[in-house]
């Protein structure tokens, strides 16, 4: 399953691997973004984003699936990281999304997410809903959830020492707003 590669306007969406190690650290050895991904809200030790980026390739080899490294078309830079992902005690099937700081603005999340979300769907078509989970203060991360249909739910995730909000959409509303995209 490590061979799947999507396709957007401006992304090539595949299976993260080695090369993608350091780009991942940077990633998250970036203030702005480990704002609401790290249990501190600043960026972690690199041998901790290291362990984090193997788990993260490895989710593929466990699960079949798993976040896709983002690729610009353009320039071919490794922008981030975005897909399905549900490591064990997980409250469901999540898309996720990170994208690089010098890359915000641009749509990125919204354009893989909407991709991901669609080859999830897809790929397990009796998943009846897809979730993100999302650190309450983390507008930016609302505005792309909102953007591909999801809506905040009532219920609550507690993981490490965070308290995360959880959004959702149902395939038949998501395929309702997204079937001609």
């Amino acid at each position: 399953m490590t061979d799947v590669v999507l396709e957007t306007e401006r992304l090539i969406l595949r299976p993260m691997i080695a090369e993608d190690v350091e780009p991942l650290i940077q990633l998250m050895l970036d203030p702005k973004v480990a704002a609401h991904l790290t249990e501190t809200g600043e960026p972690r030790d690199r041998r901790v984003e290291w362990r984090g980026a193997a788990s993260l390739i490895g989710h593929w080899q466990i699960r079949g699936f798993g976040f896709f490294s983002v690729i610009e078309k353009e320039t071919g830079a490794w922008v981030g990281r975005v897909g399905p992902w549900q490591p064990d005690g997980w409250p469901g099937l999540e898309v996720g999304w990170s994208i690089a700081s010098d890359r915000w603005g641009r749509g990125y999340a919204v354009e893989a997410a909407l991709a991901t979300m669609r080859w999830t769907f897809d790929r397990f078509p009796d998943l009846s809903r897809l979730i993100s989970v999302i650190e309450p203060a983390n507008t930016n991360s609302q505005a792309v959830a909102r953007k591909v249909g999801e809506v905040k739910t009532t219920e609550r995730f507690d993981f490490l020492t965070f308290t995360l909000d959880i959004w959702a959409v149902d395939r038949a509303t998501w395929f309702d707003r997204f079937a001609d995209r």
